[in-house]
């Protein structure tokens, strides 16, 4: 077999630049960290190297979301915190103003300040978070969800929904409560039924907001509303909505209880005669409307006799407390939230770390193999640059004398 001169130069060159490329391609393993450089350099590797990066992302993603509801839940918890500190200022008030020493002047002084609390729950109501968007607005998150009407009552403008996001691939996580939630649906009176005096009344007969002795028997008010009227000082009767006697004539007592369909209440004082109570069924209410109208009551004063007042601080008190628990349940499932987001974050770092280790494992590169194989290509570089170097001076002139 003959082989030329040029067979051996261009042999020895390809030689030498495959070295050189292999040796290039070793550099860069090991300037990157990373064994696969590219798809060719293992095919079934690059597949699922692919697929763990997509899901470690997919899964830092989740992390975000949870990151961004974690931070709309514990402003949520701090300002329900607040709604509540203002609900028990304001209850401090309400028992103060209560009291049989207080005179229409002081009461003035203390439902002025319960307004100025007033004023700051609403504030708390529109509370924005860090982007500018109104925690309790529901979906409309940019209008103000609590504002006053032309009567001066306080009205919501927002919706009725709960913004969400996604948490893991199956999972879903409310990241705000609608106003109407939070400040709203809390029933008046007991949360059965509630009494309201008639604005008519002269006498000093206060009553108490009651309570159901039997709840089949009272039947959600059916018939109602009823009227409790007064015959005279020592007598009353009930009427239904249809003018019905329901119950009486009885002899009346002080602080006796009287009771009918189901339920029962006391009237203390001395009732005139012609006074009379509406008894109804409960309604759902705002927050804002049953402190707004036990304020209202002391601003107007006694008018002569403390009944109205008085009266319209005890369903206060039992609204006041209604409410409480209502803002304390909507932060037990905010707290809840919380806890959920605690720990699916905890399950996503166990989950990036593990996928992280597999892909590290496929993609990573064995340091201590690569410098061994770099140092074996530079030898073998050098070997062929040598020889080549030592074929390179062969020639026949060599021997032609």
């Amino acid at each position: 077999m003959r082989i030329s001169t040029s067979q051996i130069f261009q042999n020895g060159v390809d030689v030498m630049q495959r070295q050189q490329a292999e040796i290039a391609r070793t550099q860069n393993q090991l300037a990157t960290g990373r064994r696969i450089l590219a798809p060719s350099d293992d095919p079934s590797g690059s597949v699922q190297t692919l697929q763990f990066e997509s899901r470690v992302q997919q899964t830092e993603q989740y992390q975000r979301n949870g990151q961004l509801a974690e931070r709309r839940l514990r402003l949520t918890e701090t300002t329900l915190a607040g709604v509540g500190d203002g609900l028990q200022r304001i209850r401090a008030l309400a028992v103060q103003a209560n009291n049989a020493s207080q005179t229409d002047e002081t009461r003035g002084y203390l439902a002025e300040e319960m307004r100025q609390v007033l004023d700051g729950l609403v504030d708390l109501a529109n509370t924005r978070d860090a982007n500018g968007e109104y925690l309790f607005a529901g979906y409309r998150s940019e209008t103000r969800p609590f504002v006053a009407d032309a009567t001066g009552e306080i009205v919501y403008q927002g919706d009725d929904g709960a913004r969400e996001v996604d948490i893991s691939p199956v999972r879903r996580i409310a990241v705000g409560d609608a106003g109407s939630a939070v400040f709203g649906g809390i029933p008046d009176g007991n949360g059965d039924f509630t009494v309201i005096p008639d604005p008519g009344n002269s006498g000093s007969g206060v009553a108490d907001t009651g309570q159901v002795v039997d709840q089949a028997a009272w039947n959600g008010g059916a018939g109602g509303p009823f009227t409790l009227e007064f015959i005279s000082e020592e007598e009353y009767r009930v009427l239904d909505n249809g003018g019905g006697v329901v119950a009486g004539p009885a002899s009346f007592e002080s602080g006796q209880g009287i009771e009918f369909n189901g339920i029962q209440l006391q009237v203390k004082g001395r009732p005139d005669a012609g006074d009379s109570f509406e008894i109804r069924a409960s309604q759902e209410q705002t927050l804002f409307q049953g402190l707004d109208r036990m304020i209202s009551a002391l601003e107007s004063g006694s008018g002569g006799t403390t009944a109205p007042v008085n009266n319209a601080i005890n369903r206060g008190l039992t609204e006041l407390d209604s409410a409480l628990e209502h803002v304390l349940d909507v932060r037990s499932t905010v707290g809840a939230r919380l806890n959920a987001l605690e720990s699916q974050n905890g399950l996503h770092e166990e989950q990036i770390l593990q996928m992280e280790t597999t892909l590290s494992e496929i993609r990573d590169l064995d340091y201590a193999e690569a410098i061994s194989r770099f140092n074996l290509q530079q030898v073998s570089l050098q070997a062929a640059q040598q020889s080549y170097t030592q074929v390179a001076r062969l020639s026949l002139f060599d021997f032609i004398r």
